[in-house]
């Protein structure tokens, strides 16, 4: 079994929560694509057997989420499950909040929450954090593609949709976007509407998966559906199937490779030669 669920993460649950549960279930080689707070719901993308070759592939495609920022104090998670460490009155209204978000569209320079999984020393930083330890993370780059103003909930909490890379903390992001309105601020709530090319509106609930079981395992190449296919030539197929080296025109970036109807995976150029980056042949 090869492919992917599209799993509909709810609060409560850690990304790994989720693992172990479809490995119950499927009884097959999982992991997921991109973690969840586990305050965050929405789409976790899981990927089943051979489809954990693509692990650092998708994780780096586009996600869109639903933020809830409250603005007007902010915790040592920068979420609402951690502990209060600062307030200020005041609060931006609905007109700045525009303003500051097109700021934060582009690349940027984002320093992760001290509570994340990041390694430090070979310890993640929220076992750290956890200790009283104060962790200095580095800037990591990331690019936000669009931040949309949606709705104000209440007087200090606004709604905000956020297309983003792979990387991005959509907590750091609340901490900032709350600094360039002269305030402070978390994020109250979280959900991911899409993944790459996994959606909410096609996502399973973890009842829906108990019950369906392999018949929610998506095709290895669903994900795949946006790249342009590449077609190597019929006389090299026994050169391409045994690994050897084989020169073929130029293409830009990552497509789908073929030789004589048979997917062999995810392949680039480099120096005039194909270079298969993902071997799929049998995962179909």
């Amino acid at each position: 079994m090869n492919g992917f669920v599209n799993v509909l993460k709810p609060v409560g649950a850690t990304a790994s929560d989720i693992v172990v549960c479809l490995k119950h279930i499927l009884h097959e080689k999982v992991g997921h694509l991109g973690t969840l707070d586990p305050g965050a719901s929405g789409v976790l993308p899981v990927a089943i057997g051979q489809g954990t070759k693509l692990f650092n592939f998708l994780s780096n495609k586009i996600k869109h989420y639903r933020a809830f920022f409250t603005f007007g104090k902010t915790t040592d998670t920068l979420d609402s499950y951690g502990t209060v460490t600062m307030d200020s009155e005041v609060l931006p209204d609905k007109e700045k909040l525009q303003r500051v978000l097109h700021q934060f569209v582009g690349e940027l320079q984002q320093v992760p929450p001290q509570y994340s999984a990041i390694s430090v020393g070979g310890v993640r930083s929220y076992k750290l954090a956890r200790g009283g330890q104060s962790v200095e993370l580095n800037p990591r780059s990331i690019t936000v593609y669009s931040m949309e103003y949606i709705a104000q909930k209440s007087t200090d909490t606004f709604v905000v949709d956020i297309k983003c890379s792979g990387g991005t903390y959509i907590r750091s992001l609340a901490r900032d976007v709350a600094a360039a309105c002269e305030t402070v601020g978390y994020m109250s709530a979280l959900i991911r509407l899409s993944s790459g090319n996994f959606y909410i509106s096609e996502a399973y609930t973890l009842d829906e998966i108990r019950e369906r079981k392999e018949n929610c395992v998506l095709d290895i190449g669903y994900p795949l559906s946006d790249l342009e296919a590449y077609k190597v030539s019929d006389d090299k197929f026994d050169a391409l199937d045994n690994g050897r080296r084989i020169s073929v025109e130029h293409f830009e970036g990552v497509r789908k490779i073929y030789c004589r109807g048979v997917f062999f995976g995810l392949g680039s150029v480099s120096n005039g030669y194909l270079k298969l980056d993902y071997y799929l042949k049998n995962a179909f």
